[in-house]
């Protein structure tokens, strides 16, 4: 993430080199944030309690979810949703928002780095990477979309192992969908954006 102002509302929320740590951001033994990566339980937290992933308050009135092509395929958000102020600072900090990341981090190589815990924390643990890290890894940035919603539509997907997936796409009855980065979409994903009616740079419907 960029150093971006930090929004009156957040500046008590934890912060690691001048930027706010999201609630779901991984962290490691020793309390340092593994920025881009999530941990699953405080995932599942805010999807089934309504809270903001970035600062862990419940939703209001409204909210916003981050998606990309193929999230409007599967009919789901994977993760939870924000309040519009967070977003907001998100997009301006995140640098994956802010297309200034190119590729997808490459999860196949090992670890950067292993914090001062590690005999007790998960960088310590020698774990191949999943088959969708393997996929993922190095890939062209992805195009990201934000979704404004009332969260009187806020409805969860579930599954019947695995627990939530994600906020339901099909459940909005006229979302607010913006273009917040491009990225270097393939020929699949931008029939993915195609067929799903998604903004691009170029008709001027990013908002």
């Amino acid at each position: 993430m960029a150093n971006a102002a930090i929004p009156i509302q957040l500046i008590h929320a934890p912060q690691h080199n001048g930027m706010v740590i999201p609630y779901i951001a991984l962290r490691h033994a020793d309390g340092t944030p593994e920025l881009g990566r999530v941990e699953p339980v405080r995932v599942a937290e805010c999807l089934t309690d309504r809270l903001c992933q970035l600062c862990a308050q419940q939703l209001g009135a409204a909210a916003v979810g981050m998606a990309r092509p193929q999230d409007f395929g599967y009919g789901y958000i994977p993760e939870p949703a924000q309040h519009p102020e967070c977003a907001a600072y998100a997009i301006r900090a995140c640098p994956m928002l802010l297309g200034r990341l190119p590729r997808l981090r490459d999860r196949t190589r090992p670890q950067r780095r292993r914090c001062d815990r590690a005999d007790i924390c998960w960088c310590g643990a020698d774990e191949p990477p999943s088959v969708d890290a393997i996929v993922r890894s190095g890939r062209a940035a992805t195009p990201w979309y934000s979704v404004r919603f009332p969260m009187s539509e806020y409805e969860v997907v579930e599954s019947a192992r695995k627990g939530p997936r994600g906020i339901s796409l099909r459940a909005f009855t006229d979302p607010k969908v913006r273009l917040v980065s491009w990225g270097d979409p393939d020929l699949y994903e931008l029939g993915r954006v195609v067929m799903n009616g998604l903004p691009t740079p170029w008709d001027g419907s990013g908002s």
